[in-house]
């Protein structure tokens, strides 16, 4: 175990450290070995907090900035915070160091410190680090207004020769945390009594995502919590019953429709006689998902057989049911798609469904402005949502402002659309050649 969970900076950054710091760097974690292998076998259970806290009591027994600035980077997807307080502990006893600097910039740049996070990318791309760092310098940069320095950051890191490195480079400042963090914050929750969160867990379990491309189903983890999930549902429940069902298929690396079939008609789950979907609409999702992609119902079959069912649950503000009926709807173009949408963000105030909403609008040409009031109040409350931003200009056509090209940026930055099956940083580099010709 020790290996998923040890130094960040060996994996990342090693081949740009000075010999002596990454020597020294390597020798000080070898002689803690132990101690790395506890924290992830406690990982591994389940109990990631506890894992981080022993690697954090290391470091401020051992009191040195090099036990600071290792730990630091292993608890970089873990524990933000502590990461954070140690990183910034170890910088000034390696002033000249590029790996520390970079390490230090995505630490502020992570916590929108961007004067802090400036200084250090460009000490350390002084120092030789790799040009895609250069894409995380012009985030900062246009996220203070500095549009021209940030054009010129974006064009030094040559997007055509390294868009791999660059993406990667932006996931490690706004990607998710680690899977297994993730997932003990879900089993520290499940264990303070809040059993909706079992869903979560085995779907994580499922889709274990270690960064924005990397999915896998953790199969320790899901023999484990499903275990959890008996003991504290039952074996006779229901939900349980559900999520054994689902487990079982979703796992599988080959799913054939027959044995997907047989599993829900047995189980009286979304396809036969007597059917019905899980309480747990978010449960009923992936279950609907899972039998339309087998091809063995469609959306509309599924919209007539349970759209009264998740209706009901809507007065009880069930937004997996909601997002279940817009998706039902969405694949068979039903009018009631912009009515679900409606719902979701106008009286539910759920930043989630305006842009479904908005589209609705734009497609039966009843949003015409990018200045409509409705597309500027969505915005203000999510304004990381890039779908947002690529329809305000459309609509501004010509009218395109140069403020507009930088606000779809930091969008784009927040989340990478997805192109051709994969988020990737191509409409992050259109934004910034149509923002580099304006200026």
């Amino acid at each position: 175990m020790r290996f998923a969970f040890i130094c960040f900076f060996l994996g990342i950054a090693g081949r740009c450290l000075a010999a002596d710091f990454a020597t020294d760097a390597k020798a000080w974690s070898d002689q803690h070995v132990a101690i790395f292998e506890q924290a992830a076998n406690l990982s591994a259970q389940g109990y990631p907090a506890d894992g981080n806290q022993l690697l954090v009591t290391l470091a401020e027994d051992d009191g040195s900035p090099l036990a600071a600035f290792v730990i630091a980077d292993t608890l970089y997807g873990s524990d933000p915070a502590a990461s954070y307080r140690l990183h910034l502990r170890a910088q000034p006893a390696f002033p000249r160091e590029p790996a520390v600097a970079l390490a230090v910039a995505r630490e502020h740049h992570r916590r929108g410190e961007y004067a802090g996070a400036m200084v250090n990318y460009r000490q350390s791309l002084d120092a030789g680090m790799g040009p895609q760092y250069s894409a995380l310098l012009a985030d900062c940069l246009i996220r203070t207004g500095q549009l021209n320095a940030a054009v010129q950051a974006w064009n030094q890191a040559d997007h055509e020769k390294n868009q791999p490195a660059i993406d990667a480079a932006i996931c490690t400042v706004y990607g998710p945390l680690a899977p297994a963090q993730r997932r003990g914050d879900l089993i520290a929750k499940i264990e303070a009594g809040d059993l909706t969160k079992l869903t979560d867990l085995i779907l994580l379990d499922l889709a274990f995502d270690t960064d924005w491309w990397t999915v896998r189903v953790y199969d320790e983890g899901l023999d484990a919590d499903l275990k959890r999930a008996a003991r504290l549902l039952g074996r006779k429940d229901a939900h349980y019953q559900a999520l054994v069902v689902y487990a079982k298929l979703a796992r599988l690396a080959e799913k054939k429709a027959s044995e997907i079939q047989k599993a829900l008609t047995g189980a009286q789950l979304v396809l036969g006689p007597d059917t019905e979907l899980p309480a747990d609409s978010q449960l009923a999702r992936v279950l609907c998902e899972l039998a339309v992609a087998a091809k063995l119902t469609t959306p509309a079959d599924l919209w007539t057989a349970f759209e009264a069912a998740l209706r009901a649950r809507l007065g009880s503000e069930d937004r997996h049911a909601l997002r279940l009926l817009c998706w039902l709807a969405a694949a068979n173009r039903n009018p009631a798609l912009t009515e679900l949408d409606r719902l979701g963000w106008e009286e539910w105030n759920d930043p989630t469904f305006a842009p479904g909403y908005l589209i609705d609008l734009f497609r039966e040409k009843k949003l015409t402005s990018p200045r409509d009031s409705q597309l500027l109040a969505a915005i203000a409350v999510a304004p990381d949502n890039p779908t947002l931003h690529n329809l305000r200009i459309a609509l501004a056509g010509d009218d395109v402002t140069n403020d507009m090209i930088a606000d779809a940026i930091k969008a784009e930055f927040r989340k990478l659309s997805g192109g051709q099956g994969r988020r990737n940083s191509a409409t992050l580099n259109s934004l910034f050649l149509e923002l580099g010709k304006r200026l």
